[in-house]
């Protein structure tokens, strides 16, 4: 944020009571002194005259005494032009006239922030702050955009103004956070004043062992430490999460970030030191429910015949975003008939992953493009032969159809053996910290 290196006067006019009638004032020279017994009441026993006392006679703009307003009386402060928020009723034109700038110079300005912010679009409560050079004239600006971002504009030798887009330093904290469910996992965060937006953060972290929808029971227990991204105390975002369990039933699920140090690449490997990330993650989804499961012999549903099922169905609402469930290259990416939008993608060891009856692609990518696991391809629709919007995720191995739910997923890289010693010690602290998270 930027800081003001000189300012402008905007002092208040005094406030001043009533003079008092001429017959009342005594001039100084003909005051006679106070009595010492009027004096030691007035002064007190220290032989120092309160700061009340001080202040409590102004001086009148006629050069009479009179009496202050009352301690409580409302003051109305100018306001500001050099710092504050857009208040109803602004423009960025207002903004500007307020610190001296004419029709010009705000027309220069207002162009200058365009390729990165329309200035049409201010915001009541968005912050401003302007910086003066040694002249008073405006030497920079400052316009939040958002939590984490403000728009810059500096002038230039030539009297024109350059934008530039300036990162606002955030500060990380760690969170630890425990529940158990009751009936879902969104309730069991929203329930306990947490954000909704750490769903996501917990579904990501299990994704390659936990399917959400159809894993989670009533009675499971939960423990999350994630970075917390906070402006003025204000959260922004959710970062990485350092360690995290799950616990249903008769199985439990740990999670931790490992980074044997700053110079090596960190990954989430489990309580085993085992890779977390795996070749196919569980669903392609973040949210949704299994509709219909492979089935060779299943009654096609608007055909009305038997017809093989090679995939699995999930219903979800209209515009979900999809995930690639692995690693790898994008082979198909177009209309397919009773398949709808469809998107293929090759991944190593054999195997090819479907995505029928999308309604839209992402945008930004091309049949060629290599994408990442858990990166949005496209979004559930119903085009094709569907009677409302879900995905069919089909996955192929050496070319037939296997059951998605049934296929034997291989492990990223998990903890080195040299590291095992310095694991053991790195899991047993976490181990300790997570089991003081209640999961009331």
């Amino acid at each position: 944020m930027l800081l003001l290196a000189g300012g402008l006067s905007c002092d208040p006019e005094p406030v001043v009571a009533e003079a008092p009638r001429v017959s009342e004032v005594v001039p100084a020279a003909e005051a006679p002194p106070p009595a010492a017994a009027e004096r030691e009441r007035a002064v007190g026993s220290t032989g120092t005259e309160p700061a009340e006392i001080e202040t409590a006679i102004e001086t009148g703009t006629d050069g009479t005494a009179g009496l202050n307003e009352p301690a409580d009386a409302e003051i109305k402060q100018p306001r500001d032009p050099l710092h504050g928020e857009v208040e109803p009723g602004d423009s960025l034109s207002r903004i500007l006239s307020r610190i001296g700038l004419d029709g010009q110079e705000i027309h220069r300005v207002s162009t200058a922030m365009q390729p990165l912010m329309d200035p049409a679009t201010i915001r009541v409560g968005q912050r401003y702050d302007f910086e003066l050079d040694d002249k008073g004239n405006i030497a920079s600006f400052s316009f939040r955009r958002t939590t984490t971002e403000a728009v810059r504009v500096s002038a230039t030798d030539d009297g024109n103004f350059i934008a530039e887009l300036d990162e606002i330093e955030t500060e990380v904290r760690e969170e630890e956070i425990g529940g158990t469910i009751e009936s879902s996992l969104w309730g069991a965060l929203t329930k306990r004043g947490h954000s909704a937006a750490l769903v996501d953060v917990i579904v990501d972290t299990f994704a390659y062992d936990l399917d959400f929808f159809t894993a989670t029971r009533r009675g499971d227990r939960f423990r999350i430490v994630v970075e917390r991204h906070e402006v003025g105390g204000e959260l922004v975002r959710y970062g990485r999460v350092l360690a995290a369990e799950y616990m249903g039933g008769s199985e439990t699920y740990v999670v931790l970030w490992w980074q044997p140090s700053a110079k090596r690449p960190g990954r989430y490997v489990n309580a085993e030191g085992k890779g977390v990330s795996r070749t196919l993650l569980k669903t392609p989804l973040k949210y949704a429910r299994i509709s219909s499961g492979f089935d060779r012999k299943r009654m096609h549903p608007v055909l009305h015949r038997e017809k093989s099922h090679n995939g699995v169905d999930y219903a979800a609402p209209e515009g979900t975003p999809i995930w690639a469930a692995a690693d790898g290259k994008i082979v198909h990416r177009k209309l397919a008939g009773g398949a709808g939008n469809m998107v293929i993608v090759r991944h190593d060891g054999g195997l090819t992953t479907l995505y029928m009856h999308l309604s839209k692609f992402a945008k930004g990518q091309r049949v060629g493009n290599n994408v990442k696991a858990k990166t949005v391809i496209g979004y559930v629709g119903s085009t094709g032969l569907a009677t409302g919007p879900h995905l069919h995720f089909g996955v192929k191995k050496n070319g037939r159809y296997v059951d998605p739910l049934a296929v034997e997923s291989v492990r990223g890289t998990g903890v080195k053996k040299g590291d095992r010693t310095k694991f053991k010690r790195f899991f047993a602290l976490w181990r300790t910290r997570l089991d003081a998270v209640p999961v009331r």
